[in-house]
């Protein structure tokens, strides 16, 4: 008995050994979940062991526990391990605890090592930045957040189309990009801003002019793109501001959202700014887009998604810019790392408002509200030219233009209808506090909101109307 234990001991003692120099090799290529259990293993053996330690606490950190990697890296650093004081400036960092970040990066720096000496440079100035950031949060809304994965976000981000269009780049141009590309394409289609590829810079943001039927490049965007990755570009209805992603511009984290304007003067854009937190963050926020028609804005991130996933974030986007003050620093903390949508709410009726977003956004010629489908609508007299006036729509010669003519009559009733409504619902409202007096607020505000596309869409539909049938007539005379 005594001679198989021996022999047993022989065999398993070089079997750990040869496990763990397995475990050192997986945690040098990255293999964190693999080597694990290993360091584990070896950790209940010999707790104190100091390389142990920073091993097991190493990869709890890369596999998603740094809460529980936590004791672990503090031992090791304790112990003069350097690249565990990087570890712990990471943590603290993206808990917002930028002076503690700041004080472990210190603290590698005290070991007088030359490796890794770029990245210290830039998480010291990422802390500073991210700290100063933290003086002035902006305060705004959040309605509603949404996990998706990751190639399903052009699905769940519906504009208006007034906006223009948010579609996968290769939609486009199936030979550009990746499955992430995005192109945001005007409301006329005309131009498209878009990222891409280069052998040069990574990632960069590039544009077209449409001309008759190609595409020709223009350099709009040029000024903006650095050495590092730009993506992700959306443009505001005025065609001069820019929104776009980009991990340089001595970013906070990842990826961090930054806005310019074009300066028509020198034919360029000016540098751009950062958002303000909540929008950035420690972690990769890729981005920001506003639906001005709808009154909503998007914001898709990578915090708290988990792998291969981003959030999205619906606001209330405000024409001014407001800071958030009145809270304590730990509130700031806890607003900034949006770590619940309800802190920003602060009692708002988030479902009421949601309801009427989305009516608004459903207020569109090509997506027409039920209610609108099923409006009576009486014959009105049009007039093609001076000279030329339709009593109905049987007097039209073209069918496109017959049926943008009964659209118009939808439109035109959808109008009256609610010109009405609102006539009977302003003396009713009193502004109290209740159910019912904040449901006719809502009722007013969202009738009012939908006059102002109909006041747009309906001179627009008229001049549509003419347009197709005086081609009609045309044609039909010269042939």
């Amino acid at each position: 008995m005594r001679n198989l234990l021996i022999v047993f001991l022989l065999f398993t003692v070089p079997l750990s050994a040869q496990t763990l120099t397995e475990a050192r090799a997986m945690y040098i290529n990255g293999e964190y979940e693999k080597a694990l259990p290993v360091f584990e293993q070896e950790l209940k053996r010999k707790p104190k062991d100091v390389n142990l330690n920073y091993w097991y606490g190493a990869c709890l950190y890369h596999t998603g526990n740094p809460t529980a990697a936590l004791p672990y890296l503090v031992n090791a650093e304790k112990n003069k391990i350097p690249t565990a004081s990087l570890l712990l400036a990471d943590y603290y960092h993206r808990q917002y605890q930028f002076d503690k970040s700041a004080g472990h990066l210190d603290k590698y720096i005290a070991f007088g090592l030359s490796s890794n000496s770029d990245k210290v440079a830039r998480m010291l100035k990422a802390s500073e930045k991210a700290k100063q950031m933290l003086k002035a949060v902006e305060d705004v809304v959040f309605i509603d957040s949404l996990v998706v994965p990751m190639d399903s976000v052009f699905e769940n981000i519906r504009l208006h189309s007034a906006n223009g269009t948010v579609l996968p780049l290769r939609k486009l141009f199936p030979e550009k990009g990746d499955s992430l590309s995005v192109a945001y394409l005007t409301e006329r289609k005309d131009c498209v801003f878009y990222d891409d590829t280069t052998a040069e810079n990574g990632w960069d943001i590039f544009s077209l002019n449409r001309t008759m039927n190609s595409w020709e490049t223009i350099d709009l965007v040029k000024s903006l793109n650095q050495a590092s990755n730009e993506r992700f570009p959306y443009v505001l209805n005025d065609g001069i501001t820019i929104y776009f992603a980009s991990d340089g511009y001595n970013s906070i984290g990842g990826y961090d959202l930054y806005v310019s304007r074009y300066h028509l003067a020198s034919e360029s854009f000016f540098t751009p700014e950062p958002l303000p937190m909540p929008f950035n963050s420690v972690y990769n926020d890729y981005f920001y887009i506003v639906d001005e028609y709808v009154g909503r804005g998007f914001l898709v991130t990578d915090r708290y998604a988990g792998k291969d996933s981003v959030t999205i974030y619906t606001f209330i986007p405000e024409s001014t810019r407001k800071i958030l003050s009145g809270k304590s620093e730990q509130e700031i903390i806890e607003y900034a790392r949006l770590t619940s949508i309800s802190l920003t709410q602060d009692g708002i009726d988030t479902d009421s408002i949601q309801t009427m977003l989305e009516e608004r956004y459903q207020y569109d010629n090509n997506t027409v509200l039920h209610e609108l489908e099923h409006t009576g609508s009486e014959q009105l007299r049009f007039f093609v030219r001076d000279d030329l006036v339709y009593e109905n729509e049987n007097d039209f010669r073209s069918e496109e233009a017959r049926q943008a003519y009964l659209q118009y009559l939808k439109l035109q009733a959808r109008f009256n209808s609610l010109n009405t409504q609102l006539e009977a619902d302003r003396p009713k409202y009193t502004g109290k506090d209740n159910p019912e007096q904040q449901e006719l607020a809502s009722r007013i505000l969202n009738a009012e909101w939908v006059l102002l596309f109909l006041e747009r869409d309906i001179p627009l539909k008229e001049y549509e109307i003419r347009r197709l049938e005086l081609e009609k007539i045309d044609a039909s005379i010269n042939n």
